[in-house]
């Protein structure tokens, strides 16, 4: 059986191993030319996804490029004092396994494990597809998949050809986040350096293996923005947000015409009644997937 998943981040390749060892061909496409490398924020891996890694064989590296994150410093605006938080104590509550690693990281570990037995096709997307399966694409020829899967994300071109424009199915839930890379001037190692305002916090984190730092903003809005692929817009929005909040928020946002990598989106929840879009679109099982599948 053949399988397309479209998305090369993070569940992409993850799907694509599992799904080989199970006996199905998996081709991942992907938009960026090369595997990513854009920055962005670090993620947590708990019990479940830690357990996942190590059944893949990819735990020693994941547990080699995390971040190593254990304190907190969080200065509120009005008060006199910071808080320092123990990070160790609270993953520890949460799972008894835990890793922070930046998302760039992960995606290249999970890459790696799979790129000798899943096709990769870089530079390219799906530009059509057909109940039967006929797949169009931007730049490569046409093929014939039992099942194409979308692994890509917020903005999901899967799920925009199947089901429709995503403003159907998004919820804007008031807030948006920003992500950049900047030097790591102030030495942070495995610390999250926190300030906290009325509808606004700002951070800044640095790994022990990385050079450079990153920095967050995070602010609530009351209305939707207008900003969707529109860098300038966004850098724009977050100068306005965070102006005059602290010293060093300020400094970060000096790096934003600076930055080597800079990510900006709402938070937006997507609400699909699956069984009821699956019907719509004249989805079916291929045969047999199911059953091979468990």
């Amino acid at each position: 059986m053949r399988i397309l998943v479209s998305g090369a981040g993070i569940a992409g390749p993850v799907l694509a191993y599992w799904l080989t060892r199970h006996g199905f061909s998996v081709t991942v496409v992907e938009r960026a030319p090369t595997p990513r490398r854009t920055g962005g924020h670090a993620v947590d891996l708990f019990r479940p996804a830690m357990d996942i890694s190590e059944k893949m064989g990819v735990l020693p590296r994941v547990e080699e490029r995390a971040t190593g994150a254990r304190r907190m410093t969080v200065h509120q605006e009005g008060a006199r004092r910071p808080v320092e938080v123990d990070l160790s104590k609270i993953f520890g509550a949460a799972s008894g396994r835990h890793a922070e690693i930046m998302r760039d990281d992960l995606s290249e570990i999970y890459y790696d494990a799979t790129r000798d037995e899943v096709e990769y096709v870089f530079g390219d997307s799906i530009e059509t597809l057909s109940p039967d399966g006929e797949t169009r694409f931007e730049h490569a020829a046409p093929r014939r998949f039992d099942l194409v899967v979308g692994a890509d994300g917020l903005h999901s071109n899967v799920r925009r050809l199947v089901f429709g424009d995503e403003s159907r199915f998004s919820a804007f839930i008031g807030a948006y986040l920003g992500v950049l890379t900047l030097p790591n001037v102030s030495g942070l190692d495995g610390e999250l350096l926190l300030h906290v305002g009325v509808g606004r916090t700002a951070g800044m984190y640095g790994a022990r293996h990385l050079g450079e730092a990153r920095a967050l903003l995070l602010f609530r809005s009351e209305h939707e923005l207008d900003h969707h692929r529109d860098v300038a817009r966004q850098k724009e929005l977050l100068r306005g947000a965070f102006a005059g909040m602290h010293p060093d928020v300020d400094r970060w946002l000096d790096e934003l015409d600076r930055t080597p990598a800079f990510s900006f989106d709402s938070i937006t929840q997507l609400r699909r009644a699956a069984t009821t879009a699956r019907r719509r679109a004249g989805f079916r099982w291929p045969p047999g997937f199911r059953r091979r599948a468990r």
